[in-house]
């Protein structure tokens, strides 16, 4: 009887051990299965620390906005009132929902060569709250300061061509006959006025041209000034306004100049000025100036100061000026005069045409003005979802979106004309590859969470394997125990019977 309570109690445990081991051997497949799902949100977890995210800059990366689609296409302080196309593959203009309305009225169909400038007054004015009358009145405005400047550059050359007929050009011999008939000091100085004459205060001392001054320092510095200005006096008969101004500034400097050679005379500026030393002459202890070198002074001054020289094909340095008298002069003279007018028209113009927008408005227009242009050339696509930001991101950084930007120029007729220049978003200036801290921020919170999840649920599995493995290791004892009492008692029945 005691040996079949055994049996049973042996059948009992066995059974319970072989339960218990089924379970650590469940408990142990999930353990496996919580070590490769914390392997697998640590995996997601890295992934998203690497993600990146597109950002706008205007300071080459020092800080960052977000790219959005307001960034690119809506005027403003990221952009600077400038739009950045956003286009696709086929070069259209991609618009939003705001945005499909206006595009709608340019080209029906979404196709290139639609009409903007008809709907423009309308578009703009609901854009940006101006007035219709005041936008209309800024083209007029802008049309008159057109007109001007057409007016101003075509006078212009036709001031170009008149003073190249009107003007002289000549070496400096040719030129210093303007001096008038005041100096001797080449043979055809006195070429341009015909003067025949050389007046008496000129005359050859010791073999050289000389003008011999008074006995009286002070009376030959003031005799010299006049000789001097009273040759200025004659060239502005046929110098321009700025030429007159050049040579009055070079023979202030040579007057100066020619008082402090006077002041040092016969000691180191011999060549220049002396007090004669020739008793049987006129000049006989008076003061005398070389006429040669005083003239080479002045040009040189002259040039110094700006008076207009050019090169001709033999390399010599020539000089201009005018006949005031000739037609060609008048005709010059006349049509400078309407140059002034037209400037001032152009001007006033001008004036009038900042007065009717302010800059803000100005720079409001420009931008809407490029923007639907841009979709009257080229056509655009509507994309309802372009505004998200996350989804705009994505399909730049797939090149799937475009970066445009629009360069205005001019044909050779003088018509403007927008240049497009497109490139993938990575490549442009203003776009930055970033962290995206948002999603790292999402990606931590939830490795936490998930990572918290799942060493709850270790923690209970190995609980339960700890308790499992004890009461296996008690009925492996208890298991023995009954083993070796059965033993016994088997060994003790058999003995009898032996």
């Amino acid at each position: 009887m005691g040996m079949a309570a055994s049996q049973v109690r042996l059948l009992q445990l066995t059974s319970r051990k072989n339960d218990i081991g089924y379970q650590l051997q469940d408990l142990s497949l999930q353990k496996m299965s919580l070590s490769r799902d914390m392997k697998r949100i640590t995996q997601e977890y890295q992934n998203a620390l690497n993600t990146k995210t597109l950002k706008w800059s205007n300071n080459g990366g020092a800080s960052y906005v977000d790219l959005s689609y307001g960034t690119l296409m809506r005027p403003g302080s990221s952009n600077q009132n400038t739009p950045y196309l956003l286009t696709n593959s086929s070069g259209k203009v991609v618009v939003d929902n705001k945005y499909q309305k206006y595009a709608e009225m340019i080209s029906s169909d979404g196709k290139a060569g639609g009409d903007w400038d008809t709907v423009r007054t309308s578009v703009l004015s609901s854009l940006t709250g101006i007035s219709a009358e005041k936008i209309d009145g800024a083209v007029l405005a802008e049309e008159a300061v057109d007109t001007s400047a057409d007016n101003v550059n075509n006078l212009m050359e036709e001031v170009d061509r008149l003073q190249a007929e009107a003007e002289i050009t000549g070496t400096e011999p040719e030129f210093l006959g303007c001096f008038g008939n005041s100096w001797a000091s080449v043979s055809n100085a006195n070429t341009i006025n015909n003067a025949s004459t050389v007046q008496q205060d000129y005359e050859d001392a010791n073999g050289e041209r000389c003008w011999i001054l008074s006995e009286d320092l002070s009376s030959s510095k003031t005799q010299l000034s006049s000789m001097i200005n009273q040759m200025y006096t004659s060239a502005c008969n046929y110098l321009s306004d700025e030429d007159s101004e050049a040579l009055k500034e070079a023979c202030e400097t040579t007057i100066s100049n020619y008082n402090n050679y006077l002041d040092t005379s016969g000691e180191q500026c011999g060549d220049v000025c002396q007090t004669s030393k020739d008793t049987s002459g006129a000049a006989a202890g008076k003061y005398v100036v070389n006429i040669d070198l005083l003239i080479t002074e002045l040009m040189r001054n002259y040039v110094s100061a700006g008076g207009t020289t050019d090169t001709n094909s033999r390399g010599d340095t020539v000089y201009c000026w005018y006949d005031k008298n000739s037609q060609e002069y008048q005709e010059y003279i006349t049509k400078l005069e309407e140059l002034e007018a037209a400037k001032e028209e152009y001007s006033t113009s001008v004036d009038t045409n900042n007065q009717v927008l302010t800059a803000e408005e100005e720079s409001l227009i420009n931008f809407y003005d490029q923007m639907f242009s841009a979709i009257a050339d080229n056509g655009w696509v509507a994309d309802s979802q372009v505004e998200d930001t996350d989804y705009l991101n994505n399909m730049l950084q797939n090149n799937q979106y475009y970066i445009t930007t629009m360069n205005s120029q001019e044909n050779s007729d003088g018509e403007e004309f927008f240049e497009y220049n497109t490139d993938i978003a990575s490549n442009f200036e203003n776009i930055f590859s970033v962290n995206d801290s948002d999603a790292q921020y999402e990606a931590q919170i939830q490795y936490e969470y998930e990572k918290s999840v799942i060493n709850e649920k270790e923690s209970r599995v190995d609980t339960r394997m700890e308790n499992l493995q004890t009461e296996q290791s008690a009925i492996n004892e208890m298991i023995k125990g009954i083993e070796t009492v059965k033993n016994d008692n088997t060994e003790r029945t058999f003995g009898i019977f032996a």
